[in-house]
């Protein structure tokens, strides 16, 4: 879910309770090449999470618009990923894990993993 997402559930649980957010993520420096990728995980997103998107203000959400997918799918850089893991900390996350989405999904992403994790675990 969006980092929008994120601020409202650690008001609606209070400051005590453990928030433990999922956040997509296509790691890829070239996020042109990636925005099909993206698009269709956001894709899979919706049929569960309609309701909660257009109560967070993202109209016509079946068109999968730029705004929406970029809410849902962090794609760039590690620095790029690294910025949306601390929005959602800086909004209320305790925990923030990353789901890597590649091309080729049945590949554990290992070099994916390695690039994040040098980049998160300073």
């Amino acid at each position: 879910m969006p980092v929008e997402h994120t601020r409202i559930a650690r008001v609606l649980l209070g400051p005590d309770a453990l928030l433990a957010v999922t956040q997509l993520v296509v790691l890829d420096p070239d996020r042109s090449a990636t925005a099909g990728l993206a698009r269709s995980y956001a894709a899979a997103l919706l049929p569960n999470r309609r309701a909660l998107l257009q109560d967070l203000g993202f109209e016509g959400v079946d068109s999968l618009d730029d705004r929406l997918v970029d809410a849902l799918v962090s794609r760039g850089p590690a620095d790029f990923i690294a910025r949306r893991v601390e929005e959602h900390l800086e909004a209320g996350a305790d925990h923030v894990s990353l789901f890597v989405v590649t091309s080729t999904p049945r590949t554990p992403p290992l070099r994916q993993w390695r690039e994040l994790a040098g980049r998160l675990l300073v």
